[in-house]
């Protein structure tokens, strides 16, 4: 049987790929440094959404969620860090980053990843779900 559940909590799997990341960043390795640091930031994601109750589905729900969630904490760097975590996994494909680089970047997913504890750690933990008329339409809500 198959169930729905991962094996493993989204926490666990943030923090390893972020020890990942950094081992891949000394052994050279840039396209695997590059999807751990967006595999990471996604799974922080999906905890923080699964723990609320808010469907993410998919990468536009992600998003949705990151807005969200900057407005409100009312901190800007969450979506900035984000967005470098996003960009980052588009490496993977591309290999254009050097590993000062993704070494840089690999700081700003950490500090994404406390932003979004600490937002999801302050902020009422009935807090509605995103309002976005897009991510309310792809989940049927009204």
């Amino acid at each position: 049987m198959v169930s729905s559940e991962p094996i493993e909590t989204h926490e666990v799997h943030c923090d390893r790929l972020l020890e990942h990341a950094a081992n891949a960043i000394e052994q050279g390795d840039r396209l695997q440094a590059s999807e751990k640091i967006w595999g990471a930031a996604a799974h922080k994601l999906k905890q923080i959404a699964s723990e609320r109750g808010w469907p993410n589905d998919s990468h536009a729900d992600g998003w949705s969620i990151i807005q969200h969630l900057r407005n409100l904490a009312d901190d800007r760097r969450i979506s900035d860090q984000f967005a470098i975590a996003n960009d980052t996994h588009q490496n993977y494909y591309e290999d254009r980053y050097s590993l000062e680089t993704l070494s840089e970047r690999l700081d700003s997913t950490r500090e994404l990843v406390s932003l979004l504890e600490q937002a999801h750690t302050t902020l009422p933990p009935d807090s509605p779900m995103p309002s976005d008329r897009h991510y309310r339409r792809r989940h049927d809500l009204p």
